[in-house]
């Protein structure tokens, strides 16, 4: 709804004090880990028991599912979850809101979990990070925004953001056999959580995904003769151009929400909206 995006919610004078509610889905996920960590680097090996592990969970511990995914082994691994969180979840959060944010991510998580527990049955070893949730998120924003350009630093050239993700996931699948510390599975699952998810909420079936089905163009909405030549007010009703709102996110992306124009916010939030009654 639209009092979930952040530039339309009408927030009122503070009167002293912060308030945690006003923060985004994203960074109320990436504070929440962070705070974990610092407790993790005080308690030492404490908090490793809400790590989730096929022998070392008691039955019916079904919330080690969540708990699980705000641990983290290292400060590299807490920092590049993180950044992934930040890099996609902004895209994602501007469609779905705060809320459905949020449940994207647990959603992730968790059935990235499962698919860890069901390829290490019998084994021991624990799984902690939210590398899970991360990849559910950046598969939701690759099917939210496909055409989405970002710039690879190694090597130094765009890519659409379908592309990314795919290669991501090919290469999770490539090296599922390696004999390393790395989560392989989980990160399918939650690939794949993110995948049911926006399916699911598109109204579409995740077999039917990739085909374009035809559709009949809106008529343009009557123009009020009272309105001045440029008035955004029959802008707001305006059939929304893929390809403007590709142009759109990629400046999103680049420079960030506040360098949106007002007629771009109305875009963006229109295409939410749209896509919410799918």
């Amino acid at each position: 709804m639209l009092n979930e995006r952040d530039y339309f919610r009408r927030r009122p004078p503070r009167q002293g004090g912060w308030n945690p509610s006003s923060l985004s889905g994203v960074w109320t996920v990436i504070c929440i880990n962070a705070i974990v960590f610092l407790l993790q680097l005080l308690g030492g090996d404490t908090f490793l028991t809400y790590a989730f592990s096929l022998l070392g969970n008691r039955p019916g511990e079904l919330w080690r599912l969540v708990t699980y995914q705000f641990l983290h082994a290292s400060p590299s691994h807490v920092l590049m979850n993180m950044y992934g969180v930040w890099l996609f979840g902004r895209m994602v959060e501007q469609v779905l809101g705060k809320t459905r944010f949020l449940i994207l991510y647990l959603f992730s998580g968790v059935l990235g979990g499962v698919f860890f527990l069901l390829a290490n049955w019998g084994n021991p070893v624990p799984c902690v990070g939210a590398s899970g949730a991360e990849f559910g998120v950046m598969v939701a924003a690759a099917l939210a925004f496909p055409q989405a350009q970002f710039f690879l630093l190694i090597p130094p050239i765009p890519v659409r953001l379908w592309a990314l993700a795919l290669f991501y996931c090919i290469l999770e699948i490539i090296t599922l056999p390696a004999n390393d510390s790395i989560a392989h599975m989980a990160h399918l699952g939650g690939a794949l959580g993110g995948f049911l998810f926006m399916t699911r909420l598109l109204g579409r079936s995740p077999f039917s995904f990739g085909r374009r089905r035809p559709r009949r163009p809106s008529p343009p909405p009557p123009r009020n003769p009272h309105s001045p030549p440029g008035d955004d007010g029959d802008y707001a009703n305006a059939p929304i151009d893929p390809k403007e709102l590709n142009r759109i996110l990629d400046k999103m992306s680049r420079q960030g929400i506040d360098q949106l124009t007002p007629r771009e916010r109305a875009s963006l939030n229109r295409a939410a909206e749209e896509l919410k009654r799918r």
